[in-house]
């Protein structure tokens, strides 16, 4: 789990569609999420806080929109685990779910809430993209399953770089336009 956290460390764009399979529209939509693994000489190490933000709104990162997961790895099977969470995705308390990785490096989490269950997987198609599918269950059957693309987003350093390449490559687009005569 360690290795998974590192590699999703930073920020996601990530692009949404829901299908609530239970009379209600669906939805679709754009937001941005953060992944901060735990530093691992710290006091917990095996975690991360997550964020979940809106792409439209300055200033949306809040509490109320963050989690806090904590690895507790099954010694017999590195592969496997459990994950403390501070605030549940789809009910809001606290919650511990199972993970597992499949050969291919797919992860499966499924977390059991007091009237449903939900099962997550997500895996990495290249280091700058993932892709997370998820389903809830309640005792009547499934009633929304989620498709998310996942973009990774540039950090500040990597945006300089890009555009100082952009610079040297097209030296002309960087100098100011000359007045109108």
């Amino acid at each position: 789990m360690a290795a998974f956290l590192a590699a999703s460390a930073g920020t996601w764009l990530t692009r949404r569609a829901v299908h609530h399979l239970d009379h209600q529209d669906d939805e679709a939509g754009d937001s941005n999420l953060t992944i901060e693994p735990f530093d691992p000489s710290s006091q917990v190490s095996g975690g991360a806080r997550f964020w979940w933000e809106s792409n439209l709104k300055e200033n949306s990162r809040g509490d109320e929109n963050a989690a806090v997961l904590l690895d507790v790895a099954d010694l017999a099977n590195p592969r496997r685990g459990f994950l403390l969470r501070d605030k549940g995705y789809i009910e809001k308390q606290p919650v511990i779910s199972n993970y597992c990785f499949a050969e291919d490096g797919l992860l499966t989490i499924t977390t059991r809430y007091d009237t449903n269950v939900g099962v997550e997987r997500c895996w990495f198609v290249s280091e700058g993209v993932r892709i997370r599918v998820s389903s809830i269950q309640f005792l009547d059957g499934i009633s929304m399953t989620t498709y998310c693309t996942e973009l990774r987003c540039p950090n500040g350093a990597e945006l300089e770089a890009i555009g100082a390449t952009a610079r040297q490559r097209f030296p002309l687009a960087s100098q100011p336009l000359a007045a109108d005569s």
